[in-house]
């Protein structure tokens, strides 16, 4: 295997020559904030990536730990920009639903329809990613590499700890309000409440928060997108009966009714064939009248039709509750459009009881539930609402008289998408602390009931590009997961070997997966709902429903099924504690993450794709001192990870008989082939003088697909499958030796934290944080539907003055984007069907903040 082939390469090898260990950290959570800290030192971080308080500089696991002051400090308001603070981190918009974010660690995307890569925890529960909130947080810690062993669920990127500030036994509270651009109005309320000295006590907290679009909408149907009407509350229950028993409830509530930042569509093919080159006929007029709306003119790139000007003004139909009126055209009735709109309810509880049985053995058991409901319209292609003229389109599909320029919409796969989740778990563990040996051993269950409809449109004017204007799924998942693990830490100082341990950890889990799905056109937008019997396989044009031969009804449309996973995964490392300040290791794990449904398919022969499993190894140093007398810390990290059986996805056309007559396209998602990933990871922190704090964070990672890997395509890729022409698992699309889509070489980031002391206490205690994160270009591949996104940097800064007047008044202002870059997070790329499109960070934001505590 060719290893170090570049000078990145090199500094890697460079590295792990140098330090041998496993993990690194980052020291952000010591902030101005925190006045425990003295003037001469960075602090400690306290962190619980092994289920129990530690010092984040003696653990072996590579987290980054941003505390609440920090995420104060940096402004963080959104889970989004937590990323341009945690180095190898990413953090991006779904496709079909953008206020479902998913978290990107070590190059690890998620397929639509597969499980998480990386597992969110709030609380100690496992969260879904939507309706995450930030306030009265204790921190945010960002594990790398495969977990299982230790938390609840698999999970083969890492996991993202969200744990809020825990009840206390005082009486006090906070007040916020923000205010800023796009009429941003934004109030956190936090009251702490002893009840019961050193028996009960009660944290309520809540948040509501207003903002106009940062996108600003032309149509005269639209609102702004890209805006924040949210509101949420947490209620804590502290309970302490007796020394050795306590018990935290914590229930949350969101809701949210928004319009996300769209897909701003990007390019369209000059050189498409067949119904694509169609298509971009009227997505070029999107891609000009984009232009047109920012102030720019369309540019020829090579074989595209390139967006220019400002991506910030756009011309979509949204609305937030209601469907459009039929609109009468020449040709008959319009078709109704669906307005982009997305609201989120959410609320649920999770319960942690601590029994400490004596000195050495503690049980613990955290309870949690979760209920989610979304529903969404979102229009991937960035034209939902754009007038263009259909005439060389329907022309092309042979439509008569038409008119030189006949306006309409033309409707680019158009979705509502409603999601239903309700989630119960329950993990129990027994945790060891003795001298020489600490460890957990626990049983995990969770169970998740899913309800997933989706509601497509692909029209233009007055003709559907369906078979009867409106594709309509419902699919229902049940899953179920049990695991017992084990992981236990072996100190040798007993053996006279000071400073040397051995951790072993083992997991095994088993996952079970049990669905119903519905898929069939209809010429309502009515959601029907009948349940036949089990079984029978969908051709979703060969039925007789929709009183037209041709078109299925839900109960000739049907498919159902279970399925079983199973997997041992493991974590080792080896540690040494060179000195009190030094501790050098090497791990190594294996991840395993759950084989599932795809809910979309119309073949039975690929209703469930298998699990995937990556076996990685991380060699790190973890190191602080003094320079100068200065405090300092510096942490690395290499690691080199190997994929097997890797989850990914492809269109497909398939014929619905033998003689293919008419066809129909599935999305299918297969095990393919292999990968390696291997990378570096640098944090640092300095404090030069006792005034200024100095962080540094750096990433560099490559991913590579492997011999093997290739996804199936028809043994004739230009043609449908049938019988005579059959999914060719051996020689399709090979991806062996390409790089991985979307995911950046190089991530940085930096902060500078200054806190003067010429400034009277008497007037105020000043902080001023600047921070600056950045992020090289990624690659696209359009087999893989993504598009390469360019280079960017973004430049934050707080101003922050504390104790005004010696009173518990602190107000400050602040900047986000200060350089107001437009900058590029995502891009898909559907050139196959007329088009690429990106989402697009926010520009510049500023405003002021005013808190007071009591």
């Amino acid at each position: 295997m060719k290893f170090c082939s570049t000078a990145s390469d090199v500094a890697f090898a460079t590295i792990l020559w140098m330090s041998p260990g496993q993990s690194i950290a980052q020291p952000v959570s010591s902030s101005p904030a925190d006045t425990t800290q003295a003037p001469d030192s960075l602090g400690d971080i306290v962190v619980t990536a092994r289920r129990v308080e530690e010092n984040q500089q003696t653990v072996p696991i590579s987290v980054t730990t941003v505390s609440g002051d920090m995420l104060t400090e940096k402004n963080v308001s959104a889970v989004r920009d937590l990323q341009f603070s945690v180095p190898n981190l990413q953090i991006k918009q779904g496709n079909l639903s953008p206020e479902n974010i998913e978290f990107i660690i070590r190059g690890q995307r998620q397929q639509l329809f597969t499980d998480e890569n990386v597992i969110v925890y709030f609380d100690g529960v496992p969260h879904r990613p939507r309706g995450i909130t930030l306030y009265d947080l204790h921190d945010v810690q960002a594990l790398r590499g495969p977990q299982g062993t230790l938390f609840g669920k698999n999970s083969l990127g890492g996991a993202m700890v969200f744990t809020t500030n825990k009840p206390t036994f005082d009486t006090e509270g906070s007040m916020t309000l923000d205010y800023g651009n796009y009429n941003l109005i934004h109030g956190t309320g936090v009251l702490n409440l002893s009840v019961i000295d050193d028996k009960l006590a009660v944290r309520v907290a809540g948040n509501i928060e207003r903002r106009d679009g940062v996108f600003k909408n032309v149509n005269p149907r639209g609102d702004d997108l890209g805006d924040r009407r949210n509101e949420s509350f947490r209620v804590s229950v502290l309970a302490r009966p007796t020394e050795r028993l306590e018990n935290v409830a914590v229930f949350d509530y969101y809701h949210a009714n928004q319009l996300p930042s769209p897909a701003i569509i990007d390019s369209a093919p000059l050189n498409a064939t067949g119904f694509g080159a169609l298509v971009s006929l009227l997505t070029q007029q999107f891609v000009q009248r984009q232009s047109q709306i920012g102030g720019g003119t369309a540019l020829v790139n090579g074989n595209l039709l390139q967006r220019s000007g400002s991506p910030f003004r756009v011309d979509l139909y949204t609305g937030r509750t209601t469907f459009a009126t039929p609109v009468s055209t020449p040709l008959g009735p319009l078709n109704p459009t669906l307005p982009l709109s997305s609201t989120t309810k959410a609320y649920g509880v999770s319960d942690t009881t601590t029994l400490e049985l004596n000195d050495t053995l503690s049980l613990r058991n955290i309870f949690g539930y979760r209920y989610e409901r979304a529903d969404e319209t979102q229009d991937p292609g960035g034209g939902a609402g754009m007038t263009v003229n259909l005439t060389p389109f329907l022309s092309g599909l042979g439509v008569p008289g038409l008119p030189a320029n006949y306006p309409g919409d033309f409707i680019n796969l158009v979705s509502r998408n409603y999601g239903l989740n309700k989630d119960v778990s329950d993990e129990l563990q027994l945790i060891v602390k003795s001298q020489n040996l600490s460890g957990i051993v626990g049983l995990f269950y969770s169970h998740n009931d899913y309800n997933f409809r989706n509601t497509s449109l692909f029209i233009a004017g007055p003709v559907s590009l369906y078979p009867a204007a409106v594709r309509y799924y419902n699919t229902n998942v049940d899953s179920d997961s049990y695991a017992i693990f084990a992981q236990g830490t072996y100190d040798f100082s007993a053996m006279g070997a000071d400073g040397l341990r051995l951790t072993l950890g083992a997991r095994h889990t088993w996952d079970k997966r049990n669905f119903t799905n519905e898929l069939f056109y209809s010429n309502s937008l009515a959601l029907v709902q009948q349940w036949p019997a089990p079984g029978g396989v969908c051709a979703t044009v060969a039925g007789t429903g929709a009183a037209a031969v041709g078109f299925n009804s839900a109960s000739q449309c049907y498919l159902g099924g279970a399925k079983s996973f199973k997997a041992l995964t493991w974590s080792v490392s080896l540690e040494y504690q060179l000195a009190q300040q030094t501790l050098v290791y090497l791990a190594n794990r294996r991840g395993y993450k759950a084989g599932g449904v795809n809910p979309v398919t119309a073949n039975l022969d690929f209703a469930f794709f298998g699990p995937e499993r990556l076996t990685d190894v991380e060699l790190g140093i973890k190191h602080q001192g003094r320079i100068g007398g200065r405090p300092y810390r510096l942490n690395v990290a290499g690691f080199y990870g190997k994929y097997k059986k890797i989850q990914t996805q492809a269109i497909i056309p398939f014929c619905v008989t033998d003689a293919c007559t008419a066809s129909y396209t599935d999305l299918i998602l297969f095990n393919v082939g292999q990968a390696t990933i291997k990378g570096v990871e640098v944090e640092a922190s300095f404090k030069p003088t006792p005034e200024l704090i100095l962080d540094f964070g750096y990433s560099y990672q490559v991913g590579r697909y492997g011999s093997g890997t290739v996804i199936p395509q028809p043994r004739d890729i230009t043609a449908p499958v049938s019988s005579t022409n059959p999914i060719d698992y051996t020689s399709g699309l090979d991806l062996d030796g390409q790089e991985f889509v979307g995911i950046p070489r190089h991530t940085m980031n930096v902060s500078v934290t200054y806190e003067p002391r010429f400034v009277p206490e008497s007037f105020a205690k000043p902080s001023l944080n600047v921070n600056y994160a950045y992020r090289n270009k990624t690659v696209g591949n359009s087999n893989l539907g993504v598009a390469t996104t360019p280079g960017f940097g973004v430049l934050n800064a707080r101003l922050t003055l504390r104790d005004l007047g010696e009173t518990q008044f602190a107000l400050a202002f602040w900047a986000q984007n200060l350089t107001d870059k437009s900058y590029k997070l995502s891009c898909s790329d559907n050139t196959s069907i007329g088009y690429t499109a990106c989402r697009w960070g926010d520009p510049r934001t500023y405003g002021v903040t005013g808190s007071i505590k009591f």
